[in-house]
């Protein structure tokens, strides 16, 4: 292919042609990141300073969901699994829980979350470390715009 010999209307028929392409990506891309996409944080050992009567002695896990897309969203579960091993982890083989908190430990469900907000909200520490044992806790929110909930794993440091 000898582009020496093309005419103008050759190189222009090709620069259309590229341009088209590079348009036809980016659209691609632009409609994959559309919508909501939610990123969730967890955080165990948390305490509640000053804590009141009910929650003086406890720790919890922190969990943040920050909806990082284009489009609000519903979060419908606060939720999470445990398994004892890697193992079971990479088989499926979960113990799933919901998890029930006061107002007083963050913000309800159902909760509008709207691009760019925070949602978050604090669980009791002490049964999920002792259900997980020496395995993994996973803990995260279920939302209306996605199948499968969205999950972070909670490392416990002494």
């Amino acid at each position: 292919m000898d582009i020496s010999n093309w005419s103008i209307s050759e190189f222009a028929a090709w620069w259309g042609a590229v341009v088209a392409t590079l348009a036809l990506i980016w659209n691609i891309v632009v409609a994959l990141r559309s919508g909501a996409r939610i990123h969730v944080r967890a955080s165990s050992n948390m305490q509640i300073i000053p804590g009141g009567p009910a929650t003086r002695d406890k720790t919890f896990i922190s969990v943040t969901a920050v909806n990082r897309g284009t489009a609000p969203t519903t979060i419908t579960h606060f939720c999470g699994f445990y398994t004892d091993s890697l193992w079971n982890l990479i088989r499926g083989k979960r113990q799933q829980f919901i998890v029930t908190s006061s107002r007083d430990l963050g913000k309800d469900v159902p909760y509008v979350l709207a691009p760019g907000e925070e949602w978050f909200s604090l669980a009791e520490q002490h049964d999920l470390q002792q259900k997980a044992g020496n395995g993994y806790l996973y803990i995260g929110v279920i939302h209306n715009q996605k199948k499968r909930p969205v999950y972070a794993r909670v490392r416990f440091h002494a």
